[in-house]
């Protein structure tokens, strides 16, 4: 401990016009006043309350991301408040330049005998003018702000640590003034003695040491605790025998009180040579010091000592230590690094909270040590203090991993409600007592903390759950966060119903649910759709909710609105909701009834335009200038994981890119500003969408990345050449704009290396070579890949090293090369067992995988090779026997493998192809019952599978699809969403049929389409029917044989198809709908008289939709040589209004 203040010791605050600047500007920095447009005082009044996350303000700003919010505090130019502010620190300073110069006068003066007495009383008085003056900072400041009364041991600015860290550091210079007289009477001392000591009464001596510790008690200083348990030390030496002042257990209530104070200070304390070894740190916590003090009283009381009895007050208070020890920054990051003093702490204090409880029982009930009447009568600040050690307690069981946390976390609330409830009626009675005794202000500022305790318990205990799972990893599976979310949602629906229950005078006591509580719970449900829970189990699960978890964080959010009716609210809220929604991609059970993702992006687009809104009207604002950024971030995420219909999503991420730069400049560049990971994630949606448009839109992203000052890095450049390689998708059409992008990088990367033409740029630019039919060559590919190599050869810089990505791009290009043969694939394998090769010999980052053997698959199964589907079955068998060999999931062959296997016998004329097809199908679905969940069958393979039989032309080959049909209808019925059916594969069975020689196939075609449309109309939005399926059915009409039933049987269904086309929207016949509806009625109608109406109606059908061509009218005039006759020389432009002009002629 260091030594008491010498005169020369004792500093003044210095009070110039910069420090009341800064002074201003720093404790507006506490309030943390978030950019919005509305008045201070109209956010003070409606701050949510703090949570029990550590001596820090709760921002409730939690992500369910890969990224979280840095809670980031920063400075707001109030004038009302910093006006305020200022005046009010300009006099506490001037006060304070007073009382030491008074300070200064007493210690360093020199005194006559004559003025002893007087001089005596002068220190004593000084101290007690001290003790006002520090007890009006500290009041004084948690009136004037919300913030600092919220969180009242949360480090505050320079100027109150520094203000009340001098007034102990005087108060303790003028007791140990007092203390040199006593202990040099007989010499002089000073000007003084002994006989000035007689005037020094030992009342007036403990007075002394009370107001010296009182001082330590309010003073922000990671020493203060320390200080004052020296005083009491002190104080303890001089009147240890005297029972008359011996400390009571009030003094060591007041070192508890210090020992709270270091806790608040560790934030903005200067490191000195005593602690530097510590970081600035005793080598003891504040919590540790607390509950050893506790058990030492204890032991006092133990042994015989009734006046150290611990009671309510002291146990309350070694709770409030310990808490705010193990929940402060600083300090946490000491006992993380060991967890059995972190456990011991939390322990000890969910043992001083047992304590407490018992302490409270007899207090309550009357059977304590006290004889008098009103022992039962529990005081109001009491009953504040039990509340605030219970809210405390599930602070520690909440936020530190003990053994069944959430157990206890849940026990303890109920004992907080239980006590609440059954002393209800007793607390309200304490309330009048005290609002008789102290007025109605000193009332009122109780009752507003025993709220907010009660309502930072609950907090605690919503999120208990959640925050010990994030402790250890997350919850294991799905019961276990959906089990969480419904505890969590129980406490809330109690927090409703009491309040709703209680009276008016006992509203106190049964508050409303607060934001933050609002906040904890919407967590809860976010956490369930999170990425690493979904499996086929829990969807299966989530199917069967009846309200999902997305929906439930939606509708707390409006409820919270509704709540709030207009007043201010913190806006991470909105970027917890809104990243609950960009999960739901992850979830088949919540999309499998969608046509895409839109359904997520809309309502993404609403929540985040409502927050945006309300913060323009000033109902919400944003504690964190970050929080806007990543909402935007979330829904760019969201954007860059759409394919289908990607070309509309990258115009909505366009316009929020234009919208966060509105925002941006509307609040001044606090927020909304785009980073790096912004105009990543827009590359990335940009070169997902493939559109002719998509260079241009690239490049205008890099553009005004720079005008943000923001310099693009490797992830952007990749961006940007993905986007280039990918216009047209399916054919690049400029590969060496492509490639002029990475020549670009090696340029710069040549000039100051700060970007590097990685592996992955290469490996992008060999791709879209690869993607080109008409620059594609087997000798630029190898020129790239070459190049690569030669410069991680150079460099030895891992940014440059081949790996199985860059492998697989370059197979993939050669097997897409216009030459593609068996010479072709005679290369690509030479790569593929290079790579094997390296991978044996120790060259781990170059090992094929599943891309590399999947691109030579798919390269065999679009190309016809007579040995085709012999090649594909080693290439299968090679990754089984590599994978099981090397215990390598990595190359084992998944789904998309199989499936490629599968599709190239589907495109293979061998006589017993549809045998092996049918084999290897069977092979991945027994591997997938057998725990394989990676080769699960799904609708592609089961289309592949059709298409095998469909080309077939068996007999039963049309049968056969519809089994396949029936048996992907009960897998997803049952749960799995991957074999949902759709209008492909519906099409490829109908085809099947078409395709067989049965007689009754047009009747089996019918029947299928039948059972799509009602697919349809139940929600399948991937089973509408479409033109390309209705010329199939058609088709199989006109190539019924048979005799005259069966042929019979198809026109029936011949005009079913005719009135189906008339009577739906859905479909859109096109020219070839109208020839083959002509075609089939020739095939299937001899009488000319019975053919000409059923001919004429389709012709004329045709002309009113615009849909006449050549091919029409060659069938027309095959069909009824008649009709065709008697058209016009000039045909109408309007019968060809929609046919391409050259198919008119």
């Amino acid at each position: 401990m260091s030594s008491p203040p010498s005169a020369s010791s004792v500093t003044t605050v210095p009070m110039t016009k910069t420090t009341t600047d800064a002074t201003a500007t720093d404790e507006s920095k506490i309030e943390s006043h978030p950019p919005s447009r509305r008045g201070w005082e109209d956010w003070r009044a409606s701050s949510s309350s703090s949570g029990g996350g550590g001596n820090h303000p709760t921002s409730g700003e939690y992500y369910h991301d890969d990224y979280g919010i840095a809670g980031t505090y920063d400075d707001y130019d109030d004038e009302g408040y910093g006006v305020e502010m200022r005046d009010w620190s300009a006099d506490k300073g001037e006060i304070m330049r007073r009382l030491s110069s008074d300070v200064t006068n007493i210690l360093g003066g020199t005194l006559s005998s004559s003025s002893n007495g007087r001089d005596a009383r002068a220190v004593l008085s000084l101290m007690e003018e001290l003790d006002a003056f520090s007890s009006s900072v500290t009041s004084d400041m948690h009136d004037m702000s919300d913030f600092r009364r919220r969180n009242k041991h949360y480090p505050p600015g320079a100027f109150l640590s520094d203000i009340t860290r001098q007034v102990a550091e005087c108060a303790e210079g003028l007791l140990d003034h007092l203390l040199r007289h006593r202990h040099h009477g007989d010499d002089d001392v000073g000007g003084m003695t002994s006989s000035s000591m007689s005037l020094t009464t030992p009342e007036a001596e403990v007075r002394a040491y009370k107001l010296a510790m009182a001082a330590w008690s309010r003073a922000y200083h990671h020493q203060s605790g320390d200080r004052c348990e020296g005083v009491l030390e002190k104080y303890g030496e001089r009147f240890g025998g005297d029972m008359n002042h011996v400390p009571t257990l009030d003094a060591y209530k007041t070192v508890l009180s210090a020992h709270l104070m270091s806790c608040s200070s560790m934030t903005t304390t200067t490191t000195t040579s005593d602690d530097a070894s510590n970081g600035g740190l005793s080598s003891i916590s504040p919590g540790e010091k607390a509950l050893d003090l506790l058990y030492l009283l204890s032991s006092v009381h133990a042994a015989g000592d009734m006046f150290l009895r611990p009671d309510v007050e002291l146990y309350c208070l070694t709770v409030a230590v310990i808490r705010n020890s193990l929940l402060d920054w600083q300090l946490n990051r000491r006992f993380r690094s060991s967890r059995s003093l972190e456990e011991r702490l939390a322990t000890g204090a969910l043992d001083a909270l047992e304590r407490m409880e018992t302490s409270l029982l007899e207090e309550t009930t009357g059977t304590s040590h006290k004889n008098t009447d009103d022992s039962h009568r529990l005081s109001l600040k009491q009953w504040h203090l039990a509340i605030g050690a219970y809210a405390d307690g599930l602070a520690i069981a909440a936020g530190i991993p003990v053994e069944n946390g959430n157990k206890i976390a849940n026990e303890l609330l109920r004992k907080l409600e239980r006590l609440v409830t059954d002393n209800s009626s007793n607390i309200v009675l304490s309330v009048d007592r005290e609002r008789t005794k102290n007025g109605d202000i000193d009332v009122q500022k109780l009752l507003e903390e025993i709220q907010r305790n009660l309502e930072v318990a609950y907090t605690s205990a919503l999120s208990s759950g959640l925050r010990l799972s994030k402790d250890a990893g997350y919850f294991a599976d799905f019961n276990g966060v959906l089990n969480n979310a419904m505890s969590s949602d129980e406490i809330f629906q109690r927090i409703r119903n009491r309040a709703q229950k209680s009276p008016l005078e006992q509203q106190f006591l049964f508050p409303l649910p607060t934001p933050e509580n609002y906040r904890a719970l919407v967590m809860c449900w976010c956490e369930c759709v999170r990425k690493r829970y979904s499996n086929s189990e829990s969807n299966q699960q989530m199917s069967n909710l009846a309200e999902l978890p997305h929906l439930k964080a939606a509708s707390l959010l409006r409820q919270l609105e509704v709540q709030l009716s207009g007043k201010p609210t913190e806006g991470s809220i909105y970027a917890n909701v809104i990243w609950a929604w960009g999960q739901v991609i992850n979830w088949p059970a919540i999309y499998k009834d969608q046509n895409d993702y839109f359904f997520a992006v809309d309502a993404v687009d609403v929540i985040l335009k409502r927050a945006m809104s309300q913060y323009a009207n000033d109902i919400v604002y944003f504690r964190s200038n970050d929080t806007v950024t990543k909402m935007y971030n979330i829904v760019f995420r969201l954007h860059s994981k759409i394919f289908k219909g990607a070309d509309k999503v990258v115009k909505r991420s366009l316009k929020l890119l234009d919208e966060m730069e509105y925002w941006y400049k509307q609040s001044a560049h606090a927020l909304a500003r785009p980073d790096e990971f912004t105009f990543a994630l827009i590359l990335k949606t940009i070169s997902n969408s493939g559109s002719q448009s998509s260079a241009s839109s690239a490049d205008a992203v890099i553009q005004k990345m720079n005008n943000f000052g923001l310099r693009p890095r490797e992830k952007h450049y990749l961006g940007l050449i993905r986007a280039y390689s990918r216009v047209g998708q399916m054919d690049v059409s400029d590969p060496m704009k492509v490639e002029s992008v990475l020549q670009q990088v090696k340029e710069i990367y040549n000039q100051n290396k700060s970007v590097k033409p990685n592996t992955a740029m290469y490996s992008a630019c060999i791709s879209a070579y690869g993607g080109s039919r008409e620059y594609n060559s087997t000798s630029k590919v190898m020129e790239l890949f070459e190049e690569l190599r030669a410069l991680y050869e150079k460099t030895n810089d891992i940014a440059f090293r081949p790996d199985s990505m860059l492998y697989g791009a370059v197979i993939d290009a050669i097997s897409k090369t216009k030459s593609f043969n068996s010479a072709s694939l005679h290369q690509a394998i030479k790569i593929l067992e290079k790579m094997e090769h390296d991978h044996d010999n120790g060259e781990t980052e170059t090992g094929p995988n599943r891309y590399a053997y999947t691109n030579l698959l798919r390269a065999i199964s679009q190309t016809w090779m007579e040995d085709g589907t012999t090649l594909a079955e080693e290439l299968i068998q090679r990754m089984e026997s590599r994978s099981i060999r090397l215990n390598d999931e990595s190359i084992r062959p998944d789904t998309q493998a199989y499936t490629t296997l599968i599709q190239t016998f589907s495109n293979s004329r061998q006589l017993f192809a549809v045998e092996r097809a049918q084999k290897w199908f069977q092979h991945m679905d027994e591997q997938y019952k057998n725990g394989n969940s990676g080769c699960k069958p799904n609708k592609v393979t089961c289309t592949a599978l059709i298409n095998c039989w469909r080309r077939s032309e068996r007999p039963e080959a049309g049968e056969q699809a519809e089994q396949i049909i029936s048996m992907m209808e009960k897998r997803y019925e049952e749960g799995d969403y991957g074999m949902k059916p759709d209008a492909f594969v519906y099409a490829s069975a109908i085809d099947a049929w078409a395709r067989s020689n049965s007689p009754g196939k047009a009747s089996r075609a019918w029947s299928i389409y039948q059972r799509m449309k009602i697919k349809y109309s139940k929600g399948n939005m991937e089973s509408k029917p479409n033109n390309v399926i209705m010329t199939s059915i058609v088709k199989a009409c006109g190539y019924t044989q048979g005799g005259r039933e069966d042929k019979h049987k198809a026109l029936r269904v011949l005009l079913e198809c005719m009135g189906e086309l008339k009577s739906t929207n859905i479909i859109s016949p096109t020219p070839l709908t109208y020839r083959s509806l002509l075609n089939a009625t020739r095939a299937l109608v001899d009488d000319d008289a019975r053919r000409r109406p059923i001919s004429a109606t389709i012709f004329e059908t045709c002309c009113r939709n615009g849909q006449l061509d050549r091919t029409v009218l060659k069938a027309l005039e095959k069909t009824q040589p008649d009709l065709y006759a008697k058209l016009p020389g000039d045909i109408p432009p309007m019968w060809m209004r929609n046919v391409i002009k050259e198919y008119q002629g």
